[in-house]
């Protein structure tokens, strides 16, 4: 096995609890409307939209729905994130050590990952992230980084936006073939296709700007 598909089995049973979580989440929303059950899901960090399809899709709903609401209900949260994660953080850091340790990791987490590729692509990296339907990376991580790396709220909605897009046709394609794959094969295409977004997205920060490299050498 290639190091490349290794990383790629790898991450598909990362992935297999969290479809599980979204079972058993879905089964404790019984008797609400489906089309709530998915932005429900839909809406919360880790699931998102990558939880909410398929939820639509087991409780019925033709995929292109489930895919609408997910869309929808992914969104709902991300301008609130947008423009209050500041003044909230803050407030937060200063009344609780907990709260403060939480955020000085997650900002400097996101920070330390992210820097290069949003210096190199800018907004463009923030969609091809949002894009990538894994447990860390979307919306919500998406408007954090946004947040994080100064991109102006209505900059940044839009090319979130975009990449909530992306990743509900990559899990709407991957929910539509599990009749033929079942849900294993289901994870393994999914990661396939979000390890090549993640691919993409890891070139930024490979790839240094020429202008870069030009003063390195002077």
């Amino acid at each position: 096995m290639s190091t490349f598909s290794g990383f790629i089995y790898r991450l598909a049973l990362k992935l297999m609890p969290y479809a599980s979580l979204a079972d058993r989440f879905r089964e404790a929303l019984e008797g609400i409307p489906s089309f709530l059950v998915v932005m429900i899901i839909s809406m919360l960090p880790i699931f998102e939209l990558r939880g909410g399809i398929p939820a639509g899709a087991a409780l019925g709903m033709p995929v292109w729905k489930a895919a609408v609401f997910a869309v929808i209900g992914n969104m709902i949260p991300i301008p609130f994130i947008l423009w209050f994660l500041g003044p909230v953080s803050r407030w937060l850091s200063e009344h609780s050590r907990l709260m403060n340790r939480f955020f000085d990791w997650l900002f400097t987490r996101t920070r330390r990952k992210h820097t290069k590729s949003f210096e190199r692509w800018k907004e463009v990296a923030l969609m091809i992230f949002v894009a990538i339907p894994l447990p860390i990376t979307g919306a919500w991580t998406g408007a954090v980084a946004a947040f994080l790396f100064g991109i102006p709220t209505k900059v940044a909605l839009p090319f979130i936006f975009f990449g909530v897009v992306i990743a509900a046709l990559v899990v709407s394609l991957a929910t539509s073939f599990s009749f033929l794959l079942g849900w294993q094969g289901t994870l393994v295409f999914l990661a396939l296709l979000a390890g090549f977004l993640f691919f993409v997205y890891l070139r930024a920060k490979e790839d240094k700007p020429a202008g870069e490299i030009s003063e390195e050498g002077d």
